[in-house]
């Protein structure tokens, strides 16, 4: 079986790999009935500390491996912690990671190396706290 390096970017551009994972702290509740947000619009996120008193939830991090934009992701990172019941995050950090994005190795029969080509790329993330207002 031949495989086509050609189409392997057009399919990694189809399916695309942007993560927004939320790490819960130990006393998070999914369901809180004083949760009063009525859509993902409704969800804040902000770049400084809020001004009302409010509680920590959970940590929020945003792979981005589609090279989107900030404004790109906000829908999704608002509908993903309207899911959850958070009124908003506050981010605090944006970075890059060194990823190895492509790794080829050839062999001869004897099972040795005889080429080996590595591709390294940088994954921007930003992470945040997600919150509930007291």
């Amino acid at each position: 079986m031949r495989f086509n390096f050609s189409l392997f970017p057009l399919l990694l551009f189809v399916i695309g790999c942007t993560s927004v994972d939320f790490i819960p702290e130990p006393d998070y509740r999914p369901n809180d009935s004083r949760y009063k947000v009525k859509s993902w619009e409704e969800v804040e996120i902000l770049r400084e500390r809020p001004k009302r008193l409010f509680k920590i939830v959970g940590e929020v991090v945003v792979r981005n491996t589609e090279d989107l934009t900030w404004e790109d992701y906000e829908p999704r990172v608002k509908k993903d912690l309207f899911r959850r019941k958070v009124d908003g995050v506050w981010m605090t950090e944006k970075n890059q990671n060194t990823v190895d994005s492509v790794t080829v190795e050839t062999m001869d029969q004897k099972g040795r190396s005889t080429n080996s080509y590595l591709q390294k790329s940088n994954l921007p993330f930003w992470k945040g706290y997600a919150y509930r207002y007291k």
